[in-house]
């Protein structure tokens, strides 16, 4: 910032306003707590702020910038907007923060908002209003309107603003698609003006405040019409493009997030019917979406994954945790490369090995293609960013483990197997380095049986593909000490992971109701039900894809594998159908061979199902379709058991919450986020219905289940699974 004095400082509790010889006011918003959220106090000292620098004449330009030394503004109060009650309470909230806004858009004096760090939401709806943008090219300035991914619309003029900006097709992708743009992607696209750095922000803020009011003097007011859009289209172009996103987000959503739909309509009303009418329709569809089930679902596993990844970061801060610099991988395979991958990207060391020497020639190979993928993407960073990547090298022998502060065995899932690498690479460590075993079923307590006293093991459980599931369970067996659990968890959140831990019992929680749910869709197929009925019936549930898809996609040896494993630990209620063994005596195996429940072509694209279905393992598969209420009772056959199994695992403390079960569940099988994690669905439909329902599913089934007295003692209470004061965010 420039060394001039203030000509005086008007103070707030949350928003500041410095005035500087040279005409310009920095507004400056600095609220209680770690990050920038517009309350409605917020809005209110905003309302104020902006009326002070509106009626003095000796302002001639303001500059808006955060107090935060990482970020402008996050967002609204989700907390805030959770606690209404009807949508007149939520409509009047954006109603009343569209004035404030509409005052800085139609301000007599220039204004500019310097941005560094997170600005979503209500923070990039406020930079719409002012005369120009200027943001900082570093990797932590995120820029976007997640809205739609929370179950309602940008309510503070986002959706009228942002089209009028950068056009109908860019407001499009960011509107619809929820997901943050980088600084330097939010330039091209016009939303931000120039692009700076961090030190330089506050200088070029100001020198553009400078340069604006001496064109204002000169010129006159310079905004553009209100009502006009940058690549204005013709009347039947514009119906033509809300016509097919329609379409698109009709087939994506199956009608599960109305947000999508919704906000189409009020961007179209704004550009057919002006401003001040999208604006007013805005305010309406906000305050009817953000008090439905779906909104509150949808916020509630934000509220979750926050708390569990701020508790992640926090662990990892604590001054008695190990830190991670250097990472040795051993196994080099598609989960031990893609872990390397991430790892260097995320800026830790890596040293990557194969398994045995017979494969050490691929390990290097692969060493040589991350090399070169990370020199690509350095070369294509910019400065800041390039801080962030380390570096890979091939681990030439067991005495170079002396390097590393954590080992990942990445070996094939076999429990010989990784015991005879783990017993090998425990004799070359440094005593305080920490080794992490990648499984998703096996006993980390065996495995640790083996090891030299004193040495470290957890459970490390990725989920596939690494890169984009966020997920990974961490498994601590008995005596491991709470510094190794602690190191576990802060590597996976420096990883970008969201680590939660779960207790070393068999299948550890995600793959155990998995298998629950496989292992019930195949019994409901052998029973008669056409194969397409229940896979129609999973992904109108809100499903990523039915379950015999999902089989492919693990690979039907992993999940037989898995199911015989559950079988052996849980009895009788957990018996594998036979038709799993009996695909894979067929030869199927899944996606990974082209050859499974599905066929595959070399692009990995699904063809149909396999016909040896019908051939070899007697299923149904039809032209017809299931009507609705049919879909619905296959969805909660598949469903409920899960829901039981889940109430056995609270029992058994696998994990001690109801939501760590819903984060994972959503994170790590792709439950839909609709319905907020299995449990939160269950109590939505309520715990004697859950248990009314089930009774007659197991009634009807051919081997003896009953249902779990962890979930009978929930009705007796007459508690859900939320009841409990542990369960609050």
């Amino acid at each position: 910032m420039t060394t001039q004095t203030p000509d005086s400082t008007l103070a707030r509790p949350n928003i500041l306003i410095r005035k500087r010889g040279s005409g310009v006011a920095f507004m400056i918003l600095d609220a209680g707590g770690k990050t920038n959220v517009l309350s409605s106090l917020v809005m209110d000292e905003f309302k104020e702020a902006i009326r002070t620098v509106d009626e003095d004449d000796s302002i001639k330009a303001v500059c808006i910038v955060s107090g935060k030394a990482e970020s402008f503004v996050t967002g609204a109060d989700l907390h805030e907007i959770m606690k209404f009650t009807d949508a007149a309470q939520a409509r009047e909230l954006s109603a009343r923060g569209q004035i404030v806004f509409n005052s800085i858009a139609n301000l007599s004096k220039p204004t500019v908002v310097g941005i560094n760090g997170v600005c979503l939401g209500g923070g990039l709806e406020l930079a719409l209003c002012c005369t120009e943008r200027i943001a900082t090219d570093v990797p932590g300035t995120l820029i976007g309107l997640p809205e739609t991914k929370l179950g309602f619309v940008p309510g503070l003029g986002g959706t009228q603003r942002l089209p009028r900006l950068i056009g109908v097709r860019n407001a499009l992708e960011i509107i619809l698609a929820g997901d943050p743009v980088s600084a330097a992607r939010a330039h091209e696209m016009g939303i931000i003006d120039s692009l700076t750095t961090p030190d330089q922000l506050f200088d070029q803020v100001e020198a553009a405040a400078l340069r604006l009011i001496a064109q204002w003097q000169k010129e006159g007011r310079t905004r553009s019409d209100a009502n006009s859009c940058k690549d204005e289209l013709p009347p039947e172009k514009l119906k033509s493009l809300f016509a097919m996103a329609e379409r698109s987000v009709r087939i994506r959503t199956k009608g599960n997030y109305p947000a999508q739909t919704k906000v189409l309509e009020v961007m179209k009303v704004g550009l057919q019917e002006g401003l001040e009418a999208g604006l007013a329709l805005e305010a309406d569809v906000f305050g009817e979406l953000s008090v439905t089930d779906i909104s509150r679902n949808l916020v509630f596993l934000v509220f979750t994954s926050e708390f569990a990844k701020q508790s992640a970061i926090a662990t990892g801060n604590k001054e008695n945790t190990p830190k991670t610099k250097t990472v040795a991988i051993i196994g080099a395979g598609l989960m031990g490369s893609t872990i390397a991958q991430l790892a260097v990207e995320k800026g830790f060391d890596v040293l990557l090995s194969a398994v045995n020497e017979s494969r050490a020639s691929r390990a290097k190979q692969i060493v040589d293609e991350i090399a070169t993928k990370t020199d690509r993407l350095k070369a294509e960073s910019s400065a800041d960013k390039k801080k962030e990547f380390g570096s890979i090298a091939a681990l030439s022998g067991d005495s170079e483990l002396q390097k590393a502060d954590l080992i990942i065995e990445a070996g094939a899932e076999d429990a010989q197997v990784k015991q005879q690498i783990l017993s090998r690479i425990s004799k070359a460590i440094r005593p305080q380095t920490l080794i992490a075993t990648n499984t998703s079923s096996l006993s980390v307590t065996d495995m640790a049986k083996g090891l030299p006293e004193g040495i470290q093991l957890v459970g490390m459980h990725f989920f596939h593909p690494v890169d984009k599931m966020p997920l990974v369970e961490v498994i601590a067996p008995v005596g491991t000490t709470r510094g190794a659990t602690a190191q576990a968890v802060s590597f996976l959140a420096h990883m970008g992971k969201t680590p939660q831990t779960v207790k070393d019992s068999p299948s550890f929680l995600v793959n155990r109701l998995l298998t629950c749910y496989i292992v019930e869709a195949t019994r409901i197929i052998a029973s008669g039900v056409p194969v397409n009925f229940v896979e129609e019936a999973a992904v109108s549930f809100g499903m990523p894809m039915g379950p015999m898809a999902l089989m492919d996609e693990v690979g039907l040896d992993v999940a037989n594998m898995v199911a015989i494993s559950v079988f052996n630990a849980f009895g009788e209620r957990m018996t594998p159908p036979p038709q799993l063994q009996m695909a894979l005596d067929a030869g199927m195996i899944g996606k990974k061979t082209r050859v499974g429940l599905y066929l595959w072509d070399e692009s990995e694209k699904r063809l149909g199902l396999n016909p040896l279905l019908v051939e070899k393992l007697k299923f149904v598969i039809t032209d017809a379709k299931g009507d609705k209420d049919e879909a619905e009772l296959l969805a909660r056959r598949m469903i409920l058991p899960m829901v039981d199994e889940a109430a056995r695992c609270l029992d058994e403390k696998v994990v001690r919450r109801a939501r760590e079960i819903d984060l994972c569940m959503v994170m790590g099988m792709g439950f839909p986020p609709f319905r907020g994690g299995l449990l939160r669905y269950a109590d939505a439909l309520g715990i004697n219905n859950v248990i009314e329902e089930l009774e007659k599913i197991y009634e009807k089934s051919s081997i003896k289940r009953e249902v779990s007295p962890f979930l009978r003692k929930l009705a007796t209470e007459n508690r859900s699974f939320y009841a409990r004061s542990q369960d609050e965010i």
